[in-house]
């Protein structure tokens, strides 16, 4: 597989270090394909009624396109508070705004694209004392194009879900494949349901061109904000763990094209 160069950002993003951290507060017929994803359509119509659909804010981890597995993460990425500090600036990789990517892998298109959904991310969100922090629920939908010309409306499929109205309840880990092409690119659903009652909807579509506010699509991993605005600034992966500030939890998934037959 053709890989590019190491990922960075087309521009000047400003890197968020510790020290700003510690300022944000908590306010602020597809059936190979599908797999075992539910049909979402019936209860996504109803819920995009009662709320305003807002771009998704994506982060992508600077350099996970070199990561042989995404089955099992590097150590630094699963667990990130084990670097000792005077390694972190060496080794903790950098979380960049995706659609600052200087360029999304046009070899891409033609392949089937595996993406797996890993959680909940830091791996602080996961922790009890950290869980009211958590919204109440949240739902992952992709949109897949439809196989039946005469009804061309896109289809979605539930991908994975929260929930702890009644104790905490989250998705496993899941994979599904995607039918990649110049003209079908993923696009991906979040629905966030808070607490106080706020719904929120947000929605991104990936592209292998310079779309602006569009993360580039490339081999990698990938952070989906669980609110509009968690990846509007670059941050490393240490001081983001460490900190972890409610409104940048967000739900890791990674990109991954089939070998070429």
């Amino acid at each position: 597989m053709k890989r590019l160069a190491k990922s960075e950002s087309d521009s000047s993003s400003t890197l968020l270090r510790r020290r700003d951290f510690l300022t944000l507060g908590s306010a602020g017929l597809l059936a190979p394909l599908f797999g075992n994803l539910a049909w979402a359509e019936p209860l996504a119509a109803a819920a995009e009624r009662s709320a305003q659909t807002v771009p998704m804010s994506v982060g992508y981890i600077d350099g996970s396109e070199e990561y042989r597995s995404f089955k099992r993460l590097p150590r630094k990425i699963r667990r990130p508070l084990l670097l000792k500090e005077e390694e972190e600036a060496e080794t903790s990789p950098v979380i960049i705004p995706a659609e600052s990517l200087f360029q999304a892998d046009t070899s891409l298109p033609g392949r089937p694209l595996r993406i797996h959904v890993h959680g909940l991310y830091p791996p602080v969100a996961l922790e009890a004392e950290r869980r009211r922090e958590v919204p109440l629920a949240v739902d992952l939908e992709a949109v897949f194009p439809s196989p039946d010309p005469a009804f061309p409306t896109p289809l979605r499929f539930y991908v994975w879900g929260l929930r702890q109205k009644y104790g905490w309840d989250p998705s496993p880990p899941t994979s599904f494949h995607f039918p990649l092409e110049w003209q079908v690119l993923p696009q991906l659903i979040l629905r966030v349901w808070r607490a106080d009652g706020t719904h929120h909807v947000m929605r991104t579509r990936f592209t292998l061109d310079n779309e602006p506010g569009r993360p580039k699509l490339r081999r990698g991993v990938y952070l989906l904000g669980l609110t509009p605005v968690a990846w509007s600034r670059a941050a490393r992966v240490s001081d983001y763990a460490r900190v972890a500030p409610a409104e940048m939890f967000s739900l890791m998934i990674s990109m991954d094209p089939e070998a070429e037959a």
